[in-house]
């Protein structure tokens, strides 16, 4: 009995120890399996020395391509597979280890192709009964993809700033309270602020006029809406200087972004545009000159009070009509009648020329009546066909310069008839003693001809030189002789007595002596036999 009891304890206790070992074994495998199937590695390795590895699950192959007795086999195999900018690192880290009994720390690993895999690797030193570290237990977690993302997302991050910062437009960044979070170079320099001084700030700590002008209020319905809004010119607080700038504000995730162009170049240019144009209008009703504006289809959009006086019309009667062509039934200087289409408007409108200084005679209201103006005509071309759009007419009234010109010209003609008739010579030289021109009394006195007279100085014409030099003297002291008495000599070499009567006068900006000549030499003959005659007289008497 004892012996069958013994048996049967004996077998029990076999199976019993095999039923334990069955399921030890298939406890083992199922976390095996789950090891394996997880995406993380786990792992044991030494705690000391080089660290190398006790085991290593089997989906270590799928993170880096080598087996795990690849690990096993070569105690140094993890070190030597770290990236060299990485290793010095991860051994320093491995000290805090043993002080905070768990660490994690990012590294780069040597993949089986070469390539470099990112490793998150969270270490557990397990300690034995006596408090002495016994080995490591660890997980290795792939996360290149994850560094791929954060590297692409700094580098984004990094970009985007150096938009930012290199953008010629201010760039700001609110919270949903309307705090500052971020702004751009930009901004600072515009503005002269530091960015820890402008992070935190509150848009009305900037300014109260955004609430008082309304603008918080648009803002808010940003917020709320999404809708982004622009405003156009906004003035900065004094402490900024003379600055306009346009605001486009929109929705960024919770809070709200702000683009702030300066427009104050612009605005500036504005308000001198503005000034010129009044300084133009002021300057095309003032001007004394007619200035009419005319379409290239004929039609009067222009004319100030200087046009409308001399075509004796209205501007009121005249702007907008097209029938009105001014510049009608016209005539050149000539007294020629200038067909319509070649009169300055339709020149121009044709060719897209401007003409300048065009002299015609027009009759405004009374064929009697002829008026002369100076026209100058501008194109005014369409930017992107290039064809004349309309012309800018500029006159001035000349009929009186015109009359003066021509009593001018009769009292020139008067002068060369006398000039030329004079019994009296007459000539006309430059202060060097040049002549210029001398009348046919002045040629018969001295024998020369006027083409001869060109060739000689005036001076060869007096018996002593010195005579004329001092003669010029007396002249420019006093403007002038009247009867001057001089010895002068003929082409042919005789010598006579004259008086000079020289003026200094002014033609086209130069100076000229003007010299009326009077031989004497008869007169001096006769008043000396003369003399002669009573002074015998006496005698007989």
């Amino acid at each position: 009995m004892k012996g069958r009891q013994k048996k049967r304890k004996a077998r029990h206790k076999r199976q019993k120890q095999k039923g334990i070992q069955k399921q030890v074994f298939l406890d083992y495998e199922r976390l095996k399996y789950l090891v394996s199937a997880t995406s993380s590695v786990i792992y044991t390795a030494k705690s000391k020395g080089d660290c190398g590895a006790t085991f290593v699950s089997d989906n270590v192959t799928r993170m880096v391509g080598y087996k795990p007795d690849d690990f096993l086999k070569k105690s140094t195999f993890w070190i030597d597979h770290l990236h060299p900018e990485d290793r010095k690192y991860v051994l320093s880290l491995m000290k805090k280890l043993v002080k905070e009994k768990k660490y994690s720390f990012e590294y780069r690993f040597r993949h089986k192709n070469g390539d470099y895999v990112w490793v998150r690797d969270e270490m557990h030193l397990v300690y034995d009964r006596e408090g002495k570290p016994r080995e490591i237990i660890g997980c290795w977690t792939d996360i290149t993809q994850q560094k791929k993302t954060e590297k692409a997302l700094q580098e984004s991050s990094e970009l985007l700033k150096k938009f930012m910062d290199s953008a010629t437009e201010g760039f700001v960044l609110f919270d949903e309270h309307m705090n500052i979070i971020d702004v751009n170079d930009y901004i600072l320099e515009t503005f002269h602020a530091k960015k820890k001084d402008v992070i935190g700030m509150n848009a009305l700590d900037l300014s109260l006029a955004a609430w008082e002008t309304g603008r918080y209020d648009q803002y808010m319905r940003v917020l709320k809406t999404g809708i982004p809004c622009v405003v156009e010119d906004v003035v900065p607080p004094a402490q900024y200087g003379d600055m306009h700038v346009a605001v486009k504000v929109f929705k960024v995730g919770d809070g709200l972004g702000m683009i702030i162009r300066d427009i104050t170049q612009e605005k500036r240019t504005e308000e001198k545009l503005q000034e010129s144009e009044e300084r133009f209008r002021t300057l095309y009703e003032s001007v004394r000159a007619g200035v009419i504006v005319q379409e290239a289809d004929g039609e009067i959009t222009e004319i100030n009070k200087v046009a409308c006086d001399i075509f004796r019309v209205t501007e009121n009667h005249i702007k907008g009509m097209s029938a009105f062509v001014p510049f009608t039934n016209l005539i050149d200087e000539a007294g020629e009648a200038i067909p319509d289409r070649e009169n300055p408007f339709m020149i121009t409108r044709r060719t897209g020329k401007p003409i300048r200084s065009a002299i015609i005679g027009i009759f405004p209201d009374d064929f009697m009546k002829l008026r002369w103006l100076l026209i100058n005509t501008e194109p005014i071309l369409d930017s992107s066909t290039g064809k004349v759009d309309a012309v800018i007419i500029t006159f001035i009234d000349i009929t009186e310069r015109k009359e003066i010109e021509k009593a001018l010209r009769e009292s020139e003609e008067r002068y060369r008839h006398i000039f030329e008739q004079s019994p009296i010579g007459i000539g006309i030289a430059a202060l060097n003693g040049q002549v210029i021109t001398a009348n046919k009394a002045m040629q018969n006195i001295t024998g020369y001809t006027l083409e001869e007279f060109r060739k000689i100085n005036i001076a060869n014409t007096y018996e002593n030189i010195k005579e004329r030099e001092l003669l010029v003297k007396i002249i420019q002291k006093h403007g002038g002789v009247i009867d001057y008495h001089t010895r002068l000599k003929r082409k042919d070499g005789t010598l006579y007595d004259a008086l000079l009567s020289v003026t200094r006068i002014n033609i086209g900006g130069k100076d000229y002596f003007h010299t009326i000549c009077q031989d004497i030499s008869g007169r001096k003959k006769l008043k000396k036999r003369m003399s002669t005659h009573t002074k015998k007289k006496k005698k007989r008497s």
